[in-house]
């Protein structure tokens, strides 16, 4: 998806460790933003090497959003269905 947004707010980088499936240390880095097209507004992701390099952003001016939206279904603790949107970002200038 594409799309020109403007940042409503920028989170801190976020980083924390996990071990992978072959027991390798690992570090998950993550950035988030909440952002508007002018009619929805919604929280996209910046993640590992992407997410560390970027800067804060002006909120003041609309940037170029590319993305990867995705729908995450999982159960919750009571056994009901859930679905959860995603908005992963791949570029923003």
């Amino acid at each position: 998806m594409e799309k020109t947004v403007q940042i409503l707010k920028q989170y801190p980088l976020q980083e924390r460790q996990y071990t992978d499936r072959n027991g390798t240390p690992q570090v998950f880095a993550s950035r988030g933003f909440e952002m508007t097209d002018g009619i929805d507004t919604f929280y996209a992701e910046a993640v590992g090497d992407f997410a560390r390099s970027l800067m804060e952003l002006d909120p003041s001016v609309y940037h170029r959003l590319q993305g990867q939206m995705t729908c995450r279904e999982y159960k919750g603790s009571d056994g009901t269905i859930h679905h959860q949107n995603e908005v992963k970002i791949i570029k923003i200038s």
